[in-house]
């Protein structure tokens, strides 16, 4: 259900509305979070709440401005509003605290909350701020969430999780099955010939696979300037030991350091070094999976599960991306949350524990929802039938555990693009990683300094 048009309105952001509304508005992403999952939902909410729920879905760039310009408004129209994890610092004022209406059993009474089941590093990055420092992360992201611990913390929860992405290595099965690759692979190598666990074994593997001239390709890069290559780039970071947030909560400039040069080094191997289809230093990850689902390549990394053109004829399999000194993937969360100027907040909690509920966000796996529970991922993995899908899921989940999340800044945009800008000079060889990090670095203390922070050092 698509609305095309929104009234303003100005709401009490006490009233909590216990009225039943005929309907409640909800802001939503596209394909970005999954939206057609929760629209197969609609019929079933209406059962199941007795309210319309009225969708207006926009593509990620419009509806960041939508959001922004809903809320620096006050407008009360929208009750539910779907933000995205690099928004949030920005926007913790403009949401409802949820902590009250977890604690009250009258208002879980369409579904099983159960905040425990959510994935902690999910949760904890996703939805649990403190209002007065919103730049600050929950200081135990591994605990599972408890309410009333977060708020003795000091911070509050202010939405619930509902799509999760992270970043997955997906592997060419066939191609690792074949006896010939394998039988290669032994007598140069001196090993099996494995799907690749560590970060120097996938480059040997991707080093094996490149053969130009059979048009295969070890991997691929996301090197092109925009998130996805701040995205490969911090999950290498943190692989190295690094801070996979790349600025600390302390605005330390954590992505500048010994780590952080050897991961970009290993980056810029992988392109000089010819493992990669040639344009890499300009693909996002739309580049990336059609390299790897054309058979161009026999490994990438990607957000969701992929698709080989029926003409490569092969299987795909997946895997957690490589570690190093130590691991973590990047990873961001969609969260449901609720616009404190809305007329029915008693009603759109009810919503959103729904619409997250282990039994909706089970069947929205069927429109490939990226669950964010503990408990859905067991129930997917054991339950799908296509092994492939099975796979995804199981590891999709094992990513989410050890994920490395954003830095919490109201301008995280700037930051990401400069050092995107950094990671594509160094991969396509105009300056050196450490060049490069030291142009980001002064890049990003002014951009911060601009909107205020006070970085250390300054």
């Amino acid at each position: 259900m698509v609305l095309t048009a929104c009234t303003p309105g100005t709401g009490n952001s006490s009233n909590t509305a216990n009225a039943k509304p005929a309907q409640l508005h909800m802001l939503y992403a596209t394909a970005e979070a999954d939206a057609a999952a929760v629209q197969a939902l609609v019929p079933q909410f209406k059962q199941k709440l007795g309210v319309d729920l009225v969708i207006d879905t926009q593509p990620y760039d419009a509806l960041q401005q939508k959001v922004f310009s809903e809320f620096a408004s006050g407008s009360s129209f929208y009750d539910i509003v779907i933000v995205d994890t690099p928004w949030a610092p920005a926007l913790v004022g403009k949401l409802e605290p949820l902590s009250k209406y977890l604690a009250d059993p009258k208002l879980n009474d369409v579904a099983k909350t159960d905040v425990a089941d959510f994935i902690p590093k999910v949760f904890y990055d996703t939805a649990v701020y403190r209002a007065d420092s919103p730049i600050a992360h929950y200081p135990d992201s591994t605990t599972k969430p408890d309410p009333s611990a977060i708020t003795g913390k000091g911070f509050d929860v202010y939405g619930l999780p509902i799509q999760a992405n992270a970043l997955v290595t997906a592997y060419r099965k066939d191609l690792f099955a074949d006896p010939k690759n394998q039988a290669a692979f032994q007598q140069k190598y001196g090993r099996p010939l494995t799907v690749p666990t560590t970060l120097d074994e996938y480059q040997q593997v991707a080093t094996f696979f490149t053969r130009p001239q059979e048009k295969l390709y070890g991997t691929t890069v996301m090197a092109g300037v925009g998130d996805w290559s701040t995205d490969d780039f911090k999950s290498l970071l943190a692989a190295n030991g690094g801070n996979g947030q790349l600025v600390g909560d302390n605005l330390s400039l954590d992505f500048n350091s010994p780590a952080g040069v050897q991961a970009l080094t290993y980056y810029r191997n992988q392109i000089s070094s010819g493992t990669v289809p040639p344009g890499s230093t300009a693909a996002s990850w739309d580049e990336a999976a059609s390299s790897f689902d054309s058979g161009l390549t026999a490994m990438t990394q990607n957000y969701h599960a992929l698709a080989l053109d029926p003409k490569v004829k092969g299987q795909i399999g997946y895997a957690v991306v490589p570690k190093g000194t130590g691991v973590g993937p990047h990873f961001g969360t969609w969260m449901l949350s609720i616009n404190s100027k809305s007329q029915n907040k008693e009603w759109a909690y009810r919503a959103i524990t729904w619409l997250t509920a282990a039994e909706q966000q089970l069947a929205m796996t069927k429109n490939q929802l990226h669950p964010s529970r503990v408990s859905v991922y067991t129930s997917v993995e054991s339950q799908a039938s296509d092994p492939a899908v099975a796979d995804f899921y199981k590891v999709l989940g094992q990513s989410l555990a050890v994920g490395v999340g954003r830095a919490r800044l109201t301008n995280y945009t700037e930051v990401s693009h400069a050092i995107a800008v950094a990671v594509n000079n160094a991969a396509s060889g105009k300056q050196t990683p450490q060049a490069a990090l030291d142009g980001a670095a002064q890049e990003v203390r002014r951009v911060l300094t601009t909107a205020g922070y006070k970085v250390p050092g300054s």
